[in-house]
């Protein structure tokens, strides 16, 4: 019996070592299937696309955003409201918007009505903070993000109402191209004249700006003029400051709502060639207004500020989809950047500013597109 044992004992082993093998064979995938399961669990753990619905994109909710806008007259303001609304249809949400025309008592109606209405965020653009300050404090209690862009107002950073991003222009360094140029254009002792407001910070911003840098190069600088926030309002101060200053040399309208207005009161005065105009963006009024009065407007300012409402949005989504708690307010950090823009360098046609929507909102949205999936 024990002989007999000593000879079975190596077919034993043997049908052992050919079980073990099968297994091993079989745990090293046949034929590729087992390998592209292995591959597609592994793309799942990591995050990778793995083709299908989604891809491994993050899924974007639903949302309306709420837009408030200090005055969409202005052909700059049209600018950026534009370029927001595009960039919020592009991912999938709804914008509701509200144009204040300069009331600050409807912004603040805008805003309470956005939050009680149950709106996801709300972009406010050139709106002051304080003017709405009931219905920022309910966006807070309800955490609904809000964000600012547009010209620079009072009141912000804003710990107390959460108000932290602002994405927009640096008034003084939007201003010092124009004056850069003017004061080659100009010499000393010429004098020149500024209209401006005192309801917005880019407007008092501005006017300090370039009171400043001209009287350091010799330029005479007129008593400022507060004006209105239309048409009619512009061409009279630039009227009245025509009359009561012979010897102006240029006028500089801070907002391009006055700039067609100081045209026409030049003209209306016969003081073209005489009278210069500096002024603010080079946009779809300021820009064939140039190319037609070429003695009369010789510079404007701007930049790719349109960029401001796509960051904005870029942000909401970070927020909206839970990955950012709240809007990075450095996000605009370095991003805009600032020109004079003369007969050399006018935008084409009737672009509304130097850099076009379609140009600008590429880069974002092929981003976009290839990180989210839209609702």
């Amino acid at each position: 019996m024990i002989s007999n044992g000593k000879r079975r004992a190596p077919a034993i082993v043997l049908l052992l070592m050919i079980l073990l093998l099968s297994l091993g064979l079989a745990a090293c995938g046949g034929g590729g299937s087992s390998s592209s399961s292995d591959a597609s669990t592994t793309g799942e753990a990591t995050g990778e696309s793995t083709g299908g619905s989604g891809g491994g994109k993050q899924e974007v909710p639903s949302a309306t955003v709420g837009w408030v806008d200090a005055t969409l007259e202005g052909s700059y303001q049209q600018r950026i409201h534009e370029a927001g609304e595009a960039a919020v249809e592009h991912v999938g949400w709804k914008m509701e918007t509200t144009d204040t025309r300069g009331d600050p008592a409807a912004a603040a109606r805008a805003v309470s009505s956005y939050v009680n209405s149950g709106v996801q965020a709300i972009i406010m653009s050139s709106i002051t903070p304080a003017t709405a300050r009931a219905g920022l404090l309910q966006a807070k209690e309800k955490g609904i993000p809000v964000i600012l862009v547009g010209g620079e107002v009072e009141g912000f950073p804003e710990p107390a109402l959460d108000l932290n991003a602002y994405y927009g222009e640096n008034e003084v360094e939007l201003s010092e191209p124009l004056i850069e140029l003017m004061t080659e254009e100009l010499k000393p002792g010429d004098e020149v004249g500024i209209l401006y407001t005192t309801l917005l910070k880019s407007g008092s911003a501005r006017k300090e700006a370039v009171e400043e840098k001209l009287e350091e190069n010799g330029i005479k600088v007129a008593d400022a003029l507060e004006t209105e926030f239309d048409f009619q309002g512009g061409q009279a101060n630039a009227a009245t400051m025509l009359q009561q200053h012979p010897n102006l040399a240029a006028i500089v309208p801070v907002y391009d709502l006055w700039t067609a207005a100081t045209v026409a009161a030049i003209k209306q005065a016969g003081a073209q060639g005489k009278v210069s105009v500096y002024s603010f963006y080079a946009d779809a009024v300021n820009v064939p207004l140039m190319r037609k009065n070429p003695t009369i407007v010789k510079g404007l300012t701007d930049g790719n500020m349109i960029e401001a409402p796509l960051i904005a949005v870029e942000q909401l989504l970070q927020v909206l989809t839970g990955q950012e708690e709240e809007a990075e307010p450095d996000a605009a950090e370095g991003v805009f950047e600032y020109e004079a823009i003369t007969q050399k360098n006018l935008p084409p046609g009737n672009q509304n500013g130097p850099v076009s929507l379609a140009e600008a909102e590429k880069p974002f949205f092929s981003q976009w597109d290839g990180e989210y999936e839209y609702p």
